[in-house]
């Protein structure tokens, strides 16, 4: 409970000061999603006489009562809306309205309290989302499972359109037999009626690729296009794949977490793409949609399919000719999705998004850490109505003062905002380490190489300043290598980042690649930082010399390192506690193997003969007085 009130304190944060009224309901509360099914919950919104300028859904995931699955299974959150029409049976019809999907991670690794919350724009659901609504959690696991946390965020005011009516285009899960069948029996052509009153619309797609046991390694890992159609008429051309998966947040994973995947990661959630078709309707008229995917032909014994949820959105006129509004502030941040990025001490980043008709050439943006001296950024582009864009902001002239980060949007194309109720945000935050000036980077690189003959490694380093400019880098690495590199840094903001060019990281377990490690290290003292070298595509990582930050205790807890991993002989678990510990390691079906209990605090090392274990998967357990921490082994 304690992280949902902490999600509950941030949205209040970031809302009360633009929002008139800011309303929050919570429908399932950590409903355990154990098996394959539907969880449903009837809840009570707002009765709809309010206008709401956003509407936001918080979606809360975390380990079920008994953990947390170890594969990547689909959830989906429906809104199951009574349509008031009766069907042949004399039952009402009920039309289920995706409003999130989020793709579990592989949870082998996570602890039972791990959770973590993706947030959803739902504002154009608004027609439905009033009065007694039933909420259904759709799990397609088939063990053991997650759990769903809903909170829905409504904010007063007025939405840069309003939506007249939406509609279902496709829902469903779709099997991939051929590209024939799937277009004239699955994704077939439809009409819609244009409301006399609508000006506008969008279509919204969101399609998942699920299975590979084939030849084309389809539809999971197959990178493909699809085509919206608006009246006979190719209109949009989608590529429907997320390329980011070695950056994912939830990291690291028990399984494949790093390869990318047809519009999904395991852990975050699929995207939803939004095709404005405003150009190609009249009102008054039907309009035709079809939506049509990339041929390709497989050969194997697993049917590709698709997962898609795609609606018609019909609105009105834009209500604002010149307004801006803020949508997000990606860093500084606690948002959990934005967690790669963050903490940071140099320059911020926020989403912008065109909120006018007119489109948005120029912007005043003030930013500040609350209480500090304001930054003033003009910023110039061309957004057309409902674009957004991230803005990267200049270093603010001084960090001190609270932990609140402010910033507010002026001025749009040199005018008044229209409405500027949208125009402010803030974020809470965390400040980055604090490091002494002089310390050791020691870097263990893996057998993972770029070139066979030169061996020369994968990974490699560089530190920038707070201008971006590189001070100190590794140059090319050579692989299997050990370096210890004592590194002077004047006071100031550092960023830290070392990158892989096979997305693999220093230690993932399917590629034959070995275990490396990187961490930092104060000189003749104990470890400053150690990373966890499952990292995926890169470490990003700032800190500050000489500031005012200093490492918690909290941090120092969890700097523990099993080397080398995998192993066939011997094991070194090293880490840094403020009091004594105790390390347990247990097998894969929880038998304890190994009790040790040291009585030392500070640096802990201790070197363990594994030999004669048999070859498998075992997990070490930590304990100190402030922390309990379970890392992975692998004997060979």
């Amino acid at each position: 409970m304690k992280k949902i009130y902490l999600l509950l304190l941030i949205i209040a944060h970031v809302t009360s000061m633009y929002a008139t009224d800011t309303t929050t309901i919570r429908i399932h509360d950590h409903t355990d999603m154990t098996w394959y099914g539907n969880y449903d919950e009837w809840g009570l919104l707002p009765d709809g006489t309010d206008n709401y300028r956003k509407i936001y859904l918080h979606y809360t995931m975390g380990c079920a009562t008994g953990g947390c699955s170890d594969w990547d299974y689909t959830t989906q959150i429906f809104l199951r809306h009574r349509t008031g029409e009766i069907d042949t049976a004399g039952n009402e019809i009920v039309e289920n309205y995706e409003l999130a999907r989020v793709i579990t991670p592989y949870g082998s690794m996570l602890s039972n309290t791990w959770e973590f919350t993706s947030v959803f724009d739902i504002t154009d659901f608004a027609p439905i989302l009033k009065d007694s609504v039933e909420i259904r959690c759709h799990y397609s696991g088939w063990s053991s499972g997650f759990s769903a946390t809903l909170d829905f965020e409504f904010i007063t005011g007025t939405p840069a359109r309003s939506v007249i009516k939406l509609e279902n285009i496709y829902r469903g899960s779709y099997n991939y037999t051929s590209s024939t069948d799937f277009e004239n029996n699955g994704l077939t052509a439809k009409k819609f009626l244009i409301e006399q009153n609508s000006s506008a619309a969008m279509l919204k797609m969101t399609s998942t690729g699920h299975g590979f046991d084939n030849s084309q390694s389809a539809a999971e890992f197959k990178p493909i296009n699809y085509y919206v159609n608006v009246n006979g008429m190719q209109t949009h051309t989608q590529y429907n794949w997320d390329e980011n998966c070695g950056e994912n947040p939830i990291y690291p994973q028990g399984g494949t977490w790093i390869y990318d995947r047809a519009n999904w990661c395991p852990g975050t959630r699929a995207q939803v793409f939004g095709h404005e078709i405003t150009p190609f309707i009249t009102a008054g008229d039907s309009v035709e949609l079809n939506v049509d995917f990339q041929a390709y032909s497989w050969s194997g014994t697993q049917t590709p399919s698709y997962i898609i949820e795609s609606q018609l959105f019909q609105y009105g006129d834009a209500n604002f000719a010149n307004s801006v509004e803020i949508i997000d502030i990606i860093k500084p941040s606690l948002k959990d999705e934005h967690s790669r990025k963050n903490p940071v001490c140099g320059k911020p980043m926020i989403k912008i998004r065109n909120y006018g008709s007119a489109p948005l050439t120029s912007l005043e943006i003030e930013y500040n850490v609350e209480g500090g001296s304001i930054n003033t950024f003009n910023w110039s582009g061309n957004l057309s109505f409902m674009e957004t864009e991230e803005v990267e902001l200049p270093n603010l002239n001084s960090w001190n003062g609270s932990n609140i980060f402010e910033v507010t949007l002026k001025n749009p194309n040199g005018e008044m905002d229209e409405y500027g109720a949208n125009n402010y945000m803030k974020s809470e935050f965390e400040y980055v380490p604090e490091y002494p000036e002089t310390f050791a980077l020691w870097v263990g690189t893996n057998s993972g190489v770029i070139n066979t003959l030169t061996q020369e490694s994968e990974t490699s380093w560089n530190f920038y300043d707070k201008n971006g400019i590189p001070i100190f880098t590794s140059g090319s690495l050579i692989s299997n290598t050990q370096y210890r590199d004592t590194l002077t840094f004047s006071p100031g903001c550092y960023t830290f980042i070392m990158e892989d060019t096979d997305e693999d990281g220093l230690d993932f377990w399917a590629n034959s690649d070995g275990s490396g490690l990187v961490r930092f290290r104060e000189i003749g003292a104990s470890w400053l930082k150690s990373f966890n070298a499952d990292f995926g595509t890169n470490i990003i990582h700032q800190f500050t010399v000489g500031g005012s930050q200093t490492l918690t205790e909290e941090e120092n807890s969890s700097l523990w390192e099993i080397f080398p991993n995998p192993s066939k002989e011997t094991i070194l678990i090293e880490g840094f506690s403020e009091t004594k510990s105790q390390i347990t390691i247990f097998d894969n079906l929880g038998k304890k193997i190994i009790n040790i209990t040291s009585e030392n605090s500070g640096l802990i090392s201790e070197r363990l003969d594994v030999s004669n274990f048999k070859s498998g998967v075992y997990f070490v357990e930590i304990n100190t007085a402030n922390s309990k921490l379970i890392k992975k082994f692998i004997k060979q």
